[in-house]
């Protein structure tokens, strides 16, 4: 066996443990995270083979299933990225050097994923209500320093402490799909460090259900079920015990998250796609979804870039929603399937209403008198009216008995 030196992952600041010889599990938990993370930025560069090799400490190597970690991986990168390839797993001579005893981590009720923006911090406020020993970990890209300082501000507006695994840069080629696989196996590497056997993660459900608007809609698995129940496997084979992923807002909507929260003001938080700027645009679906929500909850919102009701700005990702959220509500049976097979697979028809009139209470009320957008998506004054009143006295709460299967 020769040693490994071709590491991924950092060990800097937080992350400085990672250099000491008992730390063999945490270091394999990583490297399964950023091998497939990084294949996948191959894959958009053109330049993955249909073979990826995962290092792996001799000692977990020897203990775990490697057979079903294999195909636990090559699965998740069918179902997700529509890539047949072959995973082999590699023994290495892992770091060598002597065992730091007094480095100990303080035990946890439960893990909470944090990334900066408006679920994750609304989500770490309910959830500070619900736990009283909780542990954030948020997953910092080399290339998104802006996110990184954004969420140094976020720290001071939370009771929970947030410690920082430091990932490999996102790249130029877009939305990583395999990013929240990356971000679930960081925060089972706390778990397993603060003894904790619960990973919170704070996404409301139109994101982890994000429907397709067009045949060819690129859409986001983050926290899709797929990738949190194949995260949960791969925990679980690692780490000889059973996790426990628990989804207390996948029947929320953004809006009801966000009430929910007690928060008043979020302008601190990012959603933009993109991050590297540490902006907002104000057109893209992060930026669009975002503003709809916040005002129907009635709380401060960010400044955009551009003002995507004025017609000079980009409206395609505003159209778009518009239509789909108009179509939910009065004519669903003649929907194409590619808008609804996940509504419909996965029993959401409920939540999604919710969040249709959410997103015209959030054009209705962004609106300036009733120009051509009100005449074209709002369907019924009244019955919205109705749906922000809902909102605002948080008729729907978070379930923190939901957890993934």
């Amino acid at each position: 066996m020769k040693k490994e030196r071709d590491k991924k992952f950092s060990f800097y600041k937080e992350s400085n443990f990672l250099r000491f010889k008992q730390f063999y599990l945490e270091r394999d938990i990583l490297r399964v995270a950023f091998y497939m993370f990084d294949a996948e930025k191959k894959m958009k560069k053109n330049s993955l083979e249909k073979k990826i090799t995962i290092p792996m400490s001799q000692q977990t190597f020897k203990r775990v299933n490697v057979k079903k970690l294999k195909k636990v991986l090559e699965e998740l990168f069918l179902l997700i990225l529509l890539e047949d390839i072959k995973i082999n797993i590699k023994p290495i001579e892992d770091i060598k050097g002597r065992v730091r005893k007094e480095k100990k981590f303080p035990k946890k009720e439960a893990i909470i994923l944090f990334s900066g923006g408006i679920d994750s911090y609304a989500g770490i406020k309910i959830a500070e209500k619900e736990y009283n020993n909780l542990l954030a970990v948020f997953v910092a890209h080399s290339d998104q320093k802006r996110i990184i300082k954004i969420v140094q501000k976020v720290k001071r507006f939370v009771s929970t402490k947030i410690r920082t695994v430091y990932a490999p840069g996102m790249g130029i080629f877009g939305y990583s799909q395999l990013r929240g696989f990356l971000y679930m196996l960081s925060g089972g590497m706390y778990a397993n460090l603060c003894k904790a056997c619960k990973i919170l993660v704070t996404e409301c459900g139109p994101t982890m259900y994000q429907p397709s608007f067009s045949p060819y809609d690129s859409i986001t698995y983050t926290t899709h079920p797929y990738v949190l129940k194949a995260a949960k496997e791969v925990l679980e084979i690692l780490l000889g015990y059973k996790i426990k992923i628990i989804i207390p807002f996948e029947n929320l909507t953004k809006a009801e998250i966000i009430s929910n929260s007690g928060i008043e003001d979020f302008s601190i938080t990012h959603s933009c796609i993109s991050q590297r700027f540490g902006n907002h645009d104000g057109t893209c679906f992060g930026c669009v979804i975002r503003r709809l929500a916040c005002k129907v909850s009635n709380v401060k919102d960010v400044v955009y870039n551009k003002d995507v009701f004025q017609e000079d700005a980009n409206q395609d990702n505003l159209m778009n929603i518009l239509v789909f959220s108009r179509d939910l509500l009065s004519n669903y049976d003649s929907m194409p399937d590619f808008e609804i097979d996940k509504i419909d697979e996965f029993h959401k028809y409920n939540m999604f209403e919710r969040y249709a009139l959410d997103n015209l209470a959030g054009l209705m009320l962004n609106l300036k008198g009733k120009n051509n957008f009100f005449k074209k998506f709002i369907i019924s004054s009244k019955t919205i009216q109705d749906r922000i009143l809902r909102v605002r006295e948080n008729r729907i709460k978070p379930d923190f008995k939901k957890y993934v299967n």
